[in-house]
């Protein structure tokens, strides 16, 4: 199996109660590619209104506009944030608002309406931390490098208040230190994750981003550590398990591979998950 064949594109915590899902999709280089072409054709977007928009909303395009009904909803939506007479009122039409932003995959302009109600509405950890994870998400789900710098940007910002609040927020620090991959202090996000692992050993979340590096770096015997570090305490978790089957696969240990890919496929209810382990066991035989 060729290295290049298989690309962790997607790592996505979730935005409540500290739960996370992790890599959502597995793409080959050729999908990639495409992807990025793609990005490349500029779209409307919904959050780009006002004219102090920041260099977060103004860099940020997708691959694919909104349909007329679903800019029709972001419309009313927006109007009903922003004519809200109460406190109380624009929250709910903010939560709305960022709700539908994350459905249409918009999550740069979620990002910025979840900052919009932690700065100007209620700037608790809760709210930042949203805030910080949707910026997140965006830095995940870019394939520019010049959107990905500036949604890292943005993402550390936020998750600097967030830690200024609650330095013990590991999901804070975890996310904050994946931002630093793709810059050119890379050892600085690993430090930070070995600063949660040391404080938090089973931390799940830093464990898989471990992993994930250990993945980029070409490192698949450290990676197989961490994953089933993370199987060890919570065998059903589906993601930890592809992504371990794909490493060892990957050292050429294939019955093994096959035997974790088989469990997947048995246990995951993601059809995403279920589709990557059959591509990787269809290189297997």
């Amino acid at each position: 199996m060729q290295k290049s064949f298989i690309i962790i594109i997607v790592i996505a915590f979730g935005l409540v109660g500290g739960l996370y899902s992790l890599p959502k999709v597995v793409v080959s280089d050729e999908k990639r590619k495409l992807e990025q072409s793609s990005n490349e054709v500029p779209a409307a977007t919904a959050n780009r209104d006002k004219p102090t928009a920041s260099k977060t909303e103004e860099s940020e395009s997708h691959g694919a506009t909104l349909s007329v009904e679903q800019q029709r909803v972001i419309a009313q939506l927006k109007g009903s944030y922003l004519n809200g007479s109460t406190a109380k009122v624009k929250m709910k039409a903010a939560d709305e608002l960022i709700a539908k932003f994350v459905e249409y995959t918009r999550f740069d302009s979620a990002a910025y309406y979840a900052e919009e109600v932690a700065n100007k509405i209620e700037p608790s950890e809760t709210n930042w931390m949203k805030a910080g994870n949707l910026y997140y998400e965006a830095f995940t789900y870019s394939l520019q490098a010049e959107k990905t710098t500036v949604l890292g940007e943005k993402a550390r910002e936020i998750f600097t208040k967030v830690l200024a609040k609650n330095p013990e927020n590991l999901l804070a620090k975890t996310n904050m230190a994946m931002t630093y991959v793709s810059t050119s202090t890379p050892m600085q996000g690993i430090t930070m994750l070995r600063e949660v692992i040391a404080k938090e050993p089973d931390y799940e979340p830093a464990l898989f981003s471990l992993g994930i590096l250990s993945i980029r770096s070409n490192q698949f015997g450290k990676a197989v550590e961490r994953f089933k570090q993370i199987l060890k305490n919570n065998p059903s978790n589906s993601k930890a398990a592809l992504n371990l089957g794909y490493c060892l696969a990957e050292l050429d240990r294939k019955e093994e591979a096959k035997e974790i890919l088989e469990k997947v496929l048995n246990n995951s209810t993601d059809s995403q998950e279920k589709a990557a382990a059959n591509e990787i066991l269809s290189k297997l035989k």
